[in-house]
């Protein structure tokens, strides 16, 4: 039984073989962190009140059915780690709603990238944005396919701009890769910049290899000084760096590829600060291979 000051993991499920995916990797986490899991299922019936009101159903007929299908996903989690405290929640409310209530007392949040949506060729679920952009607690979104659990032999990485948000990111990477004994590798992203039609250089440079240069070396010192941060906080930390080319979102997704986990901050360098997701943060959720968590 977990202790009144726990704050669990909650998992969403709504029975698909991504949610399913979702529970495993959430159960892993939560028996890591010490901390209870709930497995949520939210029966998106809000809408349908006035369904309720004729008799077609009812709230406690919907909580039921909900947690019963809840009841599934727990049962994934139990068979994984018998001893882990795993409970069921359910709610009436969309699956986005739902998480986004649970998010203010929860350690974090797990939802797969995508689920039983109308859309099912998108690469991100509306529920999966929706909980990454609002939820006030660190998210993790989790692909389909084989993922391998943090480890010696499974690095963590972690994306950098030098921004405050990205340093949040950091320090979370650092709590993750000492919990799991994983080695990790700080990304930096720098993207070409734009030559116009003329072939002059960008405004401020002598020349186009000044520029590539210049931002080349900025990214180096982002990812030299990340390294060295994590070191003075734990010298006995295997880090590494890469610095790669491209599109920041596509760049860093696919330098993470491999990886087992990979942490941004919710918020880059961008003036539009009003935004609840930055824009690179957003395309590493459409982007990314391996599970990515988002750090606010």
């Amino acid at each position: 039984m977990s202790s009144p000051e726990a704050h669990p993991v909650v998992v969403g499920f709504d029975g698909s073989d991504r949610a399913t995916k979702a529970v495993e990797f959430a159960t892993h986490i939560a028996e890591h962190q010490k901390e209870p899991l709930v497995v949520l299922h939210a029966a998106d019936r809000i809408r349908f009140v006035q369904d309720a009101g004729v008799g077609l159903w009812t709230p406690k007929e919907a909580h039921e059915a909900a947690l019963r299908i809840a009841e599934r996903g727990a049962q994934v989690a139990r068979d994984l780690a018998p001893d882990l405290d795993v409970s069921t929640k359910s709610s009436l409310s969309s699956p986005a709603a739902a998480m986004e209530e649970i998010s203010l007392t929860a350690r974090m949040i797990v939802v797969g990238n995508s689920g039983r949506g109308r859309v099912a060729g998108i690469l991100l679920g509306s529920t999966a944005y929706h909980v990454a952009s609002l939820a006030r607690c660190p998210v993790t979104i989790v692909p389909e396919g084989d993922l391998p659990v943090p480890g010696p032999e499974h690095k963590v990485s972690v994306a950098t701009d030098g921004s405050p948000s990205a340093a949040r990111a950091v320090r979370r990477a650092i709590d993750v890769a000492q919990r799991y004994d994983a080695p990790l590798e700080v990304i930096t992203a720098w993207e070409r910049p734009y030559q116009d039609n003329r072939g002059m250089p960008p405004q401020g440079y002598a020349s186009m290899a000044q520029a590539v240069q210049v931002r080349t070396a900025g990214a180096e010192t982002v990812a030299e000084e990340a390294r060295a941060e994590i070191l003075a906080e734990d010298p006995d930390l295997t880090v590494t760096t890469v610095v790669v080319e491209g599109r920041p979102e596509q760049a860093i997704a696919r330098a993470a590829a491999d990886s087992s986990a990979l942490i941004v901050g919710a918020r880059g360098r961008s003036e539009l600060t009003s935004l609840l997701l930055g824009s690179t943060s957003r395309g590493v959720l459409h982007h990314a291979k391996c599970p990515v968590q988002i750090i606010r």
